[in-house]
């Protein structure tokens, strides 16, 4: 089975990476995916590295999920990507790779709508081609 992890380093991705190191991590294929928002275009006022630095910062969400399942000595890959709406990225990426699985967090927002996905999440719910494991 090819899983795809997409994590954004927040607290929801990081239950989502340790739940998939705990249950799927030495019986699947996992490849960890990131995505740095696309801000050149849009941010043409902002420091000329504003975008590396957004890059970074998802380099550095991927760094801390491999930790995970390099303390469990479990193999994992690891994909970055850029873009405007991570949700395509994600939807676009488990088509392209012929995966089974995404596994991804899910943003609460509280209030009456506590029980709602993230707009990220329901996105690629909605979309997918594959099944879909959101962990709150």
């Amino acid at each position: 089975m090819k899983v795809l992890l997409a994590t954004d380093g927040s607290d929801q991705s990081m239950k989502a990476v340790q739940w998939t190191v705990d249950n799927l991590g030495d019986k699947a294929k996992v490849t960890l995916f990131a995505v740095a928002p696309f801000a050149q275009d849009l941010l043409a006022e902002m420091p000329p590295n504003i975008q590396q630095k957004l890059e970074n910062e998802a380099k550095s969400s991927l760094d801390k999920a491999k930790a995970a399942f390099d303390a469990k000595n479990v193999a994992v890959e690891t994909a970055l990507a850029v873009g405007m709406v991570p949700a395509n990225n994600i939807i676009d990426k488990a088509q392209d790779g012929g995966f089974d699985m995404i596994v991804m967090g899910s943003t609460g927002i509280g209030g009456l709508k506590r029980a709602m996905m993230g707009s990220t999440a329901s996105k690629v719910v909605s979309q997918t081609p594959c099944s879909v494991t959101i962990i709150r």
